[in-house]
């Protein structure tokens, strides 16, 4: 219904109301599922509280601007991001504080009215958020290219990478407080597996080569000077200097597209001040040199597809370099460049434009697989526990089946299940963690009966296919449920040191004694969870969330090649919702690439 072409606004004024109030009903049912909390009125039950009304008055605001608006194409758009926030609010509350989504029909026909009702409030806030970019571009426009006549600028027009080498001496020195006071690094997650290879020389393929080489160089360089600890810090530094030099480039290219000021300063204090990337810079975790290379990569394809730049031979090179280092550093992420780029293959025009990134496209495959095999060959690494790894998610929803299931569940098929999932881990099952059903899983009956298994799940899958769906929803809702979560949902960044179990162990030292208890507050005691709005960017969804509702923006405003360049970090996603959990450390680089999404919604790019 054309609302504004309604001369008399009391129609319209009635459905307002109806209609805020049933979004207000929505929210107070999907709060009402967290059993937990303060039990006195006004806490827990949010019929008593003021912020039902808050709720109500907003709702109906935001609702009275939507039904003005004369676009078709913005309303469209932003009823579609309205759904899917509706979707993903109602249904990760269930799979969060219920573990049952579809336990009745009844349920089920609830579920569509509390999606509907909080699509109500979603709907506008989409609306006037993809309206947003709009205004900021005027004053984007008449600030651009504006700068300062002093000596300082006219030194940079003429020597442009200076600006580059500044900003990466203002990051490297605004991350060696946390450096010193944690020295030699943050030896965390997965660096004491990938360490042991380098102190017993058994390589494998679970973790990215180069990335274990890199740490075991660093090590062994301290075995043979007497001091591991001294020799492992130069692995940080190394990474360190990687991921700053991700974020100059940044910087600098913001600089040469001629970025207001003031919004390089303040991705700048985003990339210096926030504890998030400091306690990334310092941990060992191959996500974070993945993260950087994903920015470099992330840049050569914006410059491609959205500033529509003709490139030069060195930046064709530099995007090579970039999507093999990436490939190198995350098994997952060549994936995600290889599908894109197909994507991306056939948008592009004329002819000569595609077989130019063709050819970019094939040399980073081919020297991504010479590189890989090299690195193999010089190992010897073995390639253990494959299928486990790619088949986690078929694992992890016949655990659900047979934990949640088992007296319905067939005998035959139960012990059949057994044969590939050990008893006591489908015992021990987690909805958010894969990882228990899967260490354990019988790697050579998958390997030699992969057939059979395909078959046993989908015999299972078309029995329970609720059970299937909810797996699948609780397994990976830690990237897109936009309210509160568990400890397992999203793996906290921490500062602890794990051992190696060697006689040379890399031992802590602080040497910057002033700045470790904010540090220890923040991040070994994990109170930035308790700080409003820092805490909220230390979780995946705020990423997530980001990137599709830059996609949509981008559909509306019929930004056909940001919707090409969205294809990386939406495919690199996707490989993630097929891991064993949804860590921040796994969307690291979506993080990192926050600033350039937000700069292709405001500056007025070259883009038809």
């Amino acid at each position: 219904m054309q609302f504004h072409t309604i001369k008399s606004p009391w129609p319209r004024r009635i459905l307002i109301t109806l209609l805020s109030y049933l979004s207000v009903l929505s929210f107070a049912r999907v709060i009402s599922l967290n059993g937990d909390g303060a039990v006195y009125f006004g806490g827990k039950y949010f019929g008593y509280n003021l912020s039902s009304i808050l709720l109500f008055a907003v709702t109906a605001w935001l609702l009275h601007r939507f039904f003005l608006l004369k676009d078709k194409r913005l309303r469209n758009v932003s009823t579609i991001g309205g759904i899917l926030l509706g979707m993903a609010i109602v249904y990760g509350g269930y799979a969060h504080y219920v573990n049952d989504i579809f336990r009745s029909v009844s349920e089920g026909i609830l579920q569509l009215f509390l999606i509907m009702g909080i699509s109500i409030c979603a709907t506008p806030v989409c609306a006037e958020l993809f309206q947003l970019p709009g205004h900021i571009q005027k004053w984007y426009a008449d600030k651009q290219h504006t700068r300062p006549t002093n000596r300082f600028y006219a030194f940079i027009d003429r020597h442009h990478w200076f600006y580059f080498l500044l900003a990466w001496g203002v990051l490297m020195l605004s991350y060696m407080p946390i450096f010193l006071s944690q020295w030699p690094g943050n030896f965390v997650f997965d660096a004491k597996y990938q360490m042991s290879e380098v102190c017993r020389n058994g390589y494998s393929t679970h973790h990215p080569l180069l990335h274990t080489l890199l740490m075991g160089k660093a090590y062994q360089f301290g075995e043979r000077i007497g001091n591991v600890s001294a020799g492992y810090q130069l692995y940080t530094l190394l990474q360190m200097l990687i991921l700053t030099s991700a974020f100059a480039y940044l910087l600098f290219y913001f600089y040469k597209k001629g970025v207001p000021r003031c919004i390089r300063i303040g991705v700048l204090l985003w990339f210096a001040l926030f504890p998030m990337h400091p306690a990334f810079a310092i941990s060992a975790t191959k996500d974070v040199l993945c993260a950087a290379f994903f920015l470099y990569y992330a840049i050569f394809m914006f410059r491609l597809l959205v500033d529509r730049e003709k490139f030069a031979w060195y930046s064709y090179a530099g995007m090579i370099l970039a999507g093999v280092l990436l490939g190198l550093l995350r098994n997952n992420a060549i994936y995600a460049v290889a599908v894109s780029g197909l994507i991306v293959l056939l948008y592009l025009k004329p002819l000569k434009s595609k077989a130019h990134f063709l050819i970019t496209l094939m040399a980073i495959l081919l020297l991504h697989s010479l590189c890989n095999r090299g690195l193999i060959a010089y190992t010897h690494a073995y390639s253990p526990d494959t299928q486990r790894e790619m088949m986690s998610v078929p694992l992890q929803c016949m655990a659900r089946v047979a934990s949640y299931r088992r007296s319905e569940l067939d005998s035959a098929l139960y012990e059949e299940i057994c044969m590939y999932i050990q008893e006591q881990d489908i015992s021990g099952y987690n909805p958010y963690l894969a990882d228990s059903v899967k260490n354990n899983a019988n790697e050579h009956l998958l390997r030699s009966n992969k057939l059979n298994f395909f078959k046993l799940w989908l015999k299972i899958g078309l029995q329970f296919p609720d059970e299937y769906l909810e797996s699948i929803i609780t397994n990976t809702m830690g990237y897109w449920y936009p309210l509160n979560q568990g400890v397992y949902v999203s793996a906290d960044i921490a500062i602890y040191h794990t051992l190696i179990g060697t006689e040379h162990e890399i031992i802590k030292h602080d040497y910057f004694p002033l700045v470790t208890p904010y540090y220890n507050y923040l991040l070994y005691h994990l109170n930035y969870r308790n700080i409003p709005i820092m805490g909220y960017f230390f979780r995946n969804a705020p990423y997530v969330w980001l990137l599709v509702l830059t996609l949509l923006w981008s559909i509306y405003r019929k930004r056909y090649g940001l919707l090409m360049w969205g294809m990386l970090p939406l495919m690199y996603l996707g490989t993630c919702f097929l891991g064993p959990m949804a860590a921040l450390r796994y969307i690291y680089c979506l993080a990192v690439c926050a600033p350039l999404l937000l700069h292709s919604m405001i500056h007025p790019c070259a883009e038809r």
